[in-house]
């Protein structure tokens, strides 16, 4: 998987939960903290304004009856009580001068000389439930105490905010804390010299517990709905998330699990086998010929078939064990085995119980498998060994399952070598152009050469074309060997014509990928035009396995080439399973007939007559005839014999460097 792929997965599944609920803890414990706050702020409220309206209730009283009778007060006692009474919380009214009892309405008194500091009476633990506190203008923080009667400064009051006075806890004689239920207040207000002292008796009502209570509760629907609502959220998120998880790791073909899920749960498993207590070995299970069984069947047949197949496979599998789908009719398979016998066995009874699927009609499965090493977690490279155990499989192969072996793993390696290093060698010119020579089979002269190329590597030394081409063609490079190869031709024609030596036919491989853009014959004019080369000593090669993919796209640009004036000849005729259809359709120049016609025993005279066919029919389609490949002299008289145009082989030339080349080429024309 590539690391741009790996890390938008990775990006999908990295949402998590735990932070989410952590989020929902964190702000109702926010929610609770304010909701405490709340309500502390409005009992002080309630405290408050209860202060506030007997103070200012007191005061109106003084105004209204004790001032105005302050010289009479004895005489207008009667009176001045009843409308005192009147007014609620008014318990008494004392009268004082410089400390000194005056007059009381009921013989109460605050005793102004026991007074103690507040600090005192805090560290001493004393609180102000059911006390009598006397509210002074004194500036002073102090506490007037007189028996269960306390007096506080006005100022300290509005300061403390009554905090650290009145909302306090105290124990009664059982040493029980009991709560706040009333509390007695003298008001101290000067008139005329004296000081007047209300007594007022504030009592906490049960309508202002609901209060407070209602506050309470809606709090807490508030911090409930909003709860829910969290909760809400957090659960679709996880919806979510699963329903992406399993979209992610989901096959749209067979709606099981896909490679992806294959990925993870293999990697899952083998790094819980570090000890390597379990053999594993990955398998590459392909069915042979699904195109095939599609075109027969239609495809919603052969998807349907592949659901059947991932329903058994998923009946073969183990604890532990892992099987998806890939793509097309390959699955891959994580196995636990004990050794190489008993997963073959295991293979076998999986082919069996997949052909039983369709009884009347024969399928047919290759299977490649790659020992797990231990400490190996790479699950992507160890499939791909599969796989090319897998390629490796000769046609004829029984049974078809193949081993991921150590001459494989060379392979491997190689193959990524030449990878790393393709794109270097072609910059640095490591590739060599190599010619051999094609002789005229009446004079035996050279009339022509095929270039081929050869890897030149720096340690490596000289690499044949057998071990790199096949890659290249897999990997899509042989396009720029092609255009290397093309122009370097090109360049040496320019060479020849320059030194004044004439100029033979050079024959350049075209591969068949090339034939898939239809603009082909501008890009090689423009190749060869750079050098101002006679389009006629091009000679293009392309391969009969070209007609088989794009046929109009060939049609055209072999059209277009043979236009503008190059050869075209078609190489490795007869090689694979030749169609005469494509000699119709292809107006081509030359026909090279494949060196396998003269090769093996007991079938020699059948391919000479079948190549004396090949060339009296190309003579008639007014086409050049190449044999390659050939060896002895036998098959040179034969050709010779057969009219046969050119011949190419080690009986002559094996391909050598273009130096040789040029010393050989004068050796035969002086």
């Amino acid at each position: 998987m590539s690391k741009a792929k790996d890390k938008r997965i990775k990006k999908l599944k990295r949402h998590r939960i735990w932070p989410s609920i952590f989020g929902l803890f964190l702000i109702v414990l926010v929610f609770f903290v304010c909701m405490l706050i709340v309500l502390a702020s409005s009992a002080v409220e309630v405290v408050d304004d209860k202060l506030t309206t007997s103070y200012d209730t007191s005061g109106q009283i003084v105004k209204r009856y004790v001032e105005p009778n302050i010289e009479n007060l004895d005489h207008s006692y009667e009176g001045i009580m009843t409308d005192i009474v009147l007014n609620e919380g008014i318990d008494a009214v004392s009268i004082g001068r410089n400390g000194k009892k005056v007059w009381s309405s009921d013989g109460r008194y605050p005793d102004q000389n026991a007074r103690i500091s507040y600090m005192e009476l805090f560290h001493e633990g004393r609180g102000y439930t059911d006390y009598d506190i006397i509210i002074e203008e004194d500036p002073q923080n102090v506490i007037v105490k007189d028996g269960d009667t306390y007096a506080v400064s006005k100022d300290f009051l509005k300061k403390n905010n009554l905090k650290n006075v009145i909302v306090q806890l105290v124990k009664d004689d059982d040493g029980i804390y009991q709560p706040l239920a009333s509390l007695k207040l003298w008001y101290v207000f000067p008139v005329d010299g004296l000081e007047v002292y209300v007594l007022n008796h504030i009592v906490v009502y049960s309508y202002d517990i609901v209060y407070l209570m209602l506050v309470f509760v809606l709090f807490a629907m508030l911090l409930a709905i909003f709860i829910i609502y969290y909760i809400c959220t957090v659960l679709s998120m996880i919806a979510s998330q699963s329903k992406v998880t399993k979209v992610l790791y989901t096959d749209l073909v067979t709606g099981g699990e896909n490679w992806l899920s294959f990925i993870r749960k293999s990697e899952r498993y083998l790094k819980r086998n570090r000890n390597n207590k379990r053999k594993y070995a990955i398998v590459h299970l392909r069915m042979e010929k699904y195109r095939s069984f599609c075109t027969c069947f239609g495809v919603k047949e052969g998807e349907e078939l592949l659901e059947r197949f991932y329903r058994i496979l998923k009946k073969q599998i183990r604890s532990k064990e892992v099987m998806a789908h890939y793509e097309q009719a390959d699955f891959a398979l994580l196995l636990q085995y004990e050794d190489e016998l008993d997963i073959t066995s295991r293979i076998e009874t999986i082919k069996q119980a997949l052909n039983g699927i369709t009884p009347n009609i024969k399928l047919y499965f290759s299977v490649g498998i790659c020992m797990v090493e231990k400490g190996a977690k790479d699950v992507e490279e160890m499939y791909n060994s599969a796989m090319s155990a897998t390629a490796m499989l000769l046609e004829d192969a029984e049974p078809r399952i193949a081993f991921f072996d150590i001459e494989m793993k060379k392979q491997q390696l190689w193959e990524h070598k030449v990878e790393d290093e393709m794109e270097r060698a072609l910059k640095n010119k490591e590739f060599k152009v190599y010619l051999q020579p094609k002789y005229s089979a009446r004079e035996e002269k050279i009339a022509g050469a095929e270039a081929l190329v050869r890897w030149v590597h720096p340690s490596e030394g000289l690499i044949p074309p057998n071990r790199f081409i096949p890659i290249f063609e897999r990997n899509g490079f042989i396009l720029q060997l092609d255009d290397y190869m093309l122009e370097e031709v090109a360049k040496q024609q320019a060479k020849w014509m320059k030194d004044g030596q004439s100029l033979v036919p050079v024959s350049v491989n075209v591969s068949r990928a090339h034939f898939t853009r239809e603009d082909l014959a501008e890009h090689i004019c423009a190749i060869i035009d750079k050098y101002q080369v006679p389009h006629h000593v091009i000679e293009l090669e392309l391969t009969e396995s070209a007609f088989f993919d794009d046929k109009q796209v060939l049609l055209n640009t072999v059209n277009q080439l043979r236009e503008q004036g190059f050869v075209v000849s078609m190489d490795d005729f007869g090689a694979g399973y030749s169609s005469l259809n494509s000699l119709k359709e292809l107006h081509i120049d030359v026909l090279k007939i494949d060196a396998d016609f003269f090769r093996g025993a007991g079938s020699v005279e059948r391919g000479m007559l079948i190549v004396s066919e090949v060339i009296d029919l190309a003579k008639k389609l007014q086409m050049k005839i190449v044999a390659e490949g050939i060896e002895n002299r036998e098959q040179v008289d034969f050709l010779a014999q057969q009219e046969c145009d050119l011949i190419q082989g080690y009986y002559f030339a094996k391909p050598m460097p273009i130096e040789e080349f040029e010393e050989k080429y004068k050796e035969t024309t002086s």
